[in-house]
C-alpha cells in the first residue's frame, strides 16, 4: 500500500510501465520544434544513415551507394533518418504548501509521481530530459541530457525533496522560494523547442511568474499541471472546523451560507488562475489528488 504522505524509490521505479499508457508526445509540439513525427525515414543527404535497400525505379540516383553496388553487383541506395528532437524539461514544486491532503495522497506526492511518469515517458521516447525540483529553501537543476544520463538523477532529486517535507513539517520557513525565482534560474537551461511541464498548485502565480512563463511560451510549448485537493467540493453542510496556515490558527462554525461562500471563492480563484495560464498559451491540466492519476493525465495530454 502506498504511503499517502510521501513517495519511495519503489513507487518511482514502478512508474516505468505506467508511463507507456500516456500519449506521445505529452503536450502539443511547440512552434519552435520540427513538424511531423520525431523520427521519419527520408531519402536525402546530410542526415543520419539508417540502412541500405535495393534501388527501385524512381529513386534518386544520388542516393546510390556505389561501394555496396559494386560489391553486390546490383544497385543499392542509402536510407537516412531525420531526427525530430523535442527536449523535455520538468519543473516540480515540493514546497510545504504542497504537503497537504484531506484524503488520498498529498499534493507533493502526486506532483512527484506526475514528474516520474513524464520522466519515464521521456526514457521510452529517447527525449533529452532536464528538470528543476525545488523546496521552500533550495532547488536542484539538471540540464537537458539523454535520459540514460539524467533519469536517475532526476528520480533521486524527486525522492530527496519529497521525503524532506515529512521531516520539516510542521516547521515553517521564514521565507520561501517563489515559483518565479525558480523559473528565473531554470529558463537558461531550457532549449528552444522544448516541451516544459510545470507541476505545482500555483498558489503564488504572480505578475513576475506570468512574465517568465510568457517568455518560455514564446520559444517552447508549456503545460501546467495544477495539483488540487478537492476539499472545497466536499465541505459538510454544517459543523465546527479548524484551520492552521503559516503560524495562524482559526476555528469557526460552518453554516450553509459560509460553505457556499468558501466554495464560490475557491472556484473563482481556480477559474482566474486557469484563465491567466490559458491566456499565456499554456495548456492547463487540473489534477485532483483523489482521482485516478493516469486517467487524468491521459485526458490532459
Amino acid at each position: 500500500m502506498e504511503n499517502p504522505l510521501t513517495i519511495d524509490r519503489n513507487t518511482l521505479m514502478a512508474l516505468a510501465g505506467e508511463a507507456k499508457l500516456l500519449s506521445n508526445p505529452p503536450g502539443q509540439i511547440s512552434p519552435g520544434a520540427l513538424a511531423g513525427e520525431r523520427v521519419s525515414r527520408q531519402q536525402g543527404r546530410g542526415l543520419n544513415f539508417d540502412s541500405l535497400r535495393r534501388y527501385q525505379a524512381g529513386d534518386d540516383v544520388r542516393l546510390i551507394d556505389w561501394q555496396a553496388t559494386a560489391r553486390l553487383r546490383t544497385p543499392w541506395i542509402r536510407l537516412y533518418n531525420e531526427e525530430r528532437e523535442r527536449p523535455v524539461f520538468i519543473v516540480v514544486d515540493q514546497r510545504l504548501d504542497m504537503f497537504f491532503a484531506t484524503r488520498g495522497q498529498t499534493k507533493s506526492a502526486v506532483a512527484a509521481k506526475i514528474a516520474g511518469l513524464l520522466a519515464w515517458r521521456s526514457w521510452h521516447d529517447g527525449d533529452r530530459l532536464g528538470s528543476a525540483v525545488f523546496s521552500d529553501t533550495n532547488y536542484t537543476l539538471q540540464k537537458c541530457r539523454p535520459p540514460a544520463s539524467n533519469l536517475n538523477l532526476m528520480l533521486d532529486d524527486l525522492l530527496a525533496y519529497n521525503q524532506q517535507l515529512a521531516q520539516q513539517y510542521p516547521a515553517e520557513p521564514a521565507t520561501t522560494l517563489s515559483l518565479a525565482s525558480v523559473l528565473q534560474h531554470a529558463r537558461q537551461l531550457i532549449p528552444a523547442g522544448s516541451w516544459v511541464a510545470v507541476i505545482s498548485d500555483f498558489h503564488d502565480l504572480d505578475a513576475q511568474s506570468e512574465a517568465l512563463l510568457a517568455a518560455l511560451r514564446r520559444r517552447s510549448e508549456v503545460s501546467a499541471f495544477v495539483i488540487l485537493d478537492d476539499l472545497h467540493r466536499r465541505l459538510p453542510s454544517s459543523g465546527n472546523l479548524a484551520a492552521r496556515y503559516r503560524g495562524h490558527e482559526a476555528a469557526f462554525s460552518l453554516s450553509g451560507v459560509l460553505r457556499d461562500e468558501i466554495q464560490q471563492s475557491i472556484t473563482t480563484r481556480l477559474g482566474a488562475q486557469e484563465k491567466k495560464l490559458t491566456r499565456l498559451g499554456i495548456r492547463v491540466n487540473q489534477i485532483v489528488v483523489t482521482q485516478d492519476l493516469i486517467r487524468q493525465m491521459q485526458r490532459g495530454l
